[in-house]
Order: structure tokens, then sequence, then C-alpha cells
């Protein structure tokens, strides 16, 4: 009879088995967020669709994965009851504390896979302390941005639409019910909300969801199917497995470069 196959969860591990796996070098970070997502998605979506990335690519790279915590930074989403946030120097501390322990036990580089926008400063702020103060190179991988550029048409950057419901269906497809969706806003009025809050040059800090979308969520779910979530994200690790080895050979130094510093 064959073994089930171990798993790449960190927590799982026995400490031999984790002492082995992060003496390897990497180890995979992920963070989402508790944020409401109508009737139809869980609040752990943002959680569940960074995992549902994270654990493709840690099969892949063969990396220990860990999640640094499923509530993410969201105060706008608060007006709804079950959404939580943490303050962004919470989530600092939480990051630089557990990469702390990650580098005492033989890592080097850590990959942080996010799926939720109002993570990315905190992350890049405390990620910047890391690698000041510790022996570590972090590298990030937005796998919203990633999935949503692979597939433009298909997967929406709205909230609660087609791309976060495909991102839950290949994750546990249990977990959507589109037959308790809740009435959105309209989609167009969404997308232009949240393109004010998402302009690079001149853009408002958002305070509540509700300046992007009324009834807190839009976009078109039932667009997508299970088995077509499987055959995106199946892309999106390809794409993240490809771009890490891309980013992380152009970051080798030379034996030249390494004694100039």
């Amino acid at each position: 009879m064959t073994a089930p196959p171990r798993s790449r969860h960190l927590a799982a591990m026995t400490q031999p088995e984790a002492a082995r796996a992060l003496a390897r070098g990497t180890a995979i970070l992920v963070s989402g967020s508790v944020e409401q997502h109508g009737g139809h998605l869980p609040l752990g979506t943002d959680a569940y669709a960074a995992l549902t990335v994270a654990e493709r690519v840690a099969e892949r790279i063969d990396a220990p994965i860990l999640p640094l915590s499923p509530v993410g930074v969201a105060p706008y989403h608060l007006p709804w009851p079950g959404s939580l946030t943490l303050r962004p120097e919470t989530f600092t501390r939480l990051l630089f504390d557990v990469c702390e322990g990650l580098s005492a036990a033989g890592v080097t580089r850590v990959v942080i896979v996010n799926w939720h926008e109002g993570n990315t400063p905190s992350i890049r702020w405390g990620a910047d302390e890391v690698q000041q103060k510790l022996p570590l190179r972090v590298v990030v991988v937005e796998s919203h941005i990633i999935t949503n550029s692979l597939f433009p048409d298909e997967m929406e950057f709205t909230h609660a639409g087609a791309m976060e419901t495909a991102a839950v269906l290949a994750y546990q497809p249990s977990l959507v019910r589109l037959d308790e969706k809740t009435p959105g806003s309209p989609v167009d009025d969404g997308n232009a909300g949240h393109a004010l809050f998402r302009r690079r040059d001149i853009f408002p800090v958002m305070r509540d969801f509700r300046e992007v979308a009324e009834e807190g969520w839009y976009g078109t779910p039932e667009r997508v199917s299970q088995e077509r979530a499987e055959e995106i994200f199946r892309a999106v690790t390809d794409y993240v497995v490809d771009g890490l080895g891309s980013v992380l050979s152009a970051l080798e130094e030379t034996p030249e470069q390494e004694k100039a510093r």
C-alpha cells in the first residue's frame, strides 16, 4: 500500500521533518484576509485564494508553507459583521517575528504569496525591516494580480466576482454557495469606484468599501466553473514558478559582486 503524501504545511510536520524542510533554504508564507464577500463566498476568501496558489507552488518548488495570518489589513470592510482587521504595525511585527524564527532554522529566502490589496503596503514595510535586520531575501507574489493579468477577460478584478469565486472553487468547492448569493452592486459602478482607489498617480485612501460598492460586493461569480478554475490555477502556478526562477536568478550575485560588497 502506498503511503499518503506528506503535507507541505509546516504546522503539520514533525520537528525533524520541519528541520529538514527549512534547511533547504526556502519557506512560503501566505497572507490573505477575513472580510465580507456577499452571501456566496466565505469570509476567508482571500486567505483560501492565497492558499490555492501557495499550496500548488509549494509542491512544485519543494518548500514548506505557513499561513502568516488568515486576518489581514482590511479596516474598510468592518461595517459588515464578521470582517476582521489587523493594524499595519501588528501585521509587520508578525511578519518579522515569523521570519526571525525561519531564519534561525536555516531559511535564507521567504516567498510571500498574497491575495489582498490591503496587505501590500504592510508587506513591503515589513519585508524591508526583515531584509535590513535578518539575513533573508523576501520575494512577494501578488497572486490576485497575476490571475487577473493572465486572464483579464475571465478573471475580473472585482470583489467577490468570477476571479475570487474561481480561487475558492479551486481550493474547496463546497465553500462556494451561489444559491445564497445576496444582491450585489452594479458591475460598472464597482469598477468605477475601484478604479479611483487603484490609481497610481493621484488617489484617495479608502475609508469604507461602500465607497466602491454600496452592497459590499460586485462582479459575476456565476461565470466560472470548477473545471475552468482548476485550469486557470494550473496556469497561475506555472507563471509563479517560472517567475520565481527568473527573479531569483537575476538576484544571484557573482563571486566578483560578492567581493565588491
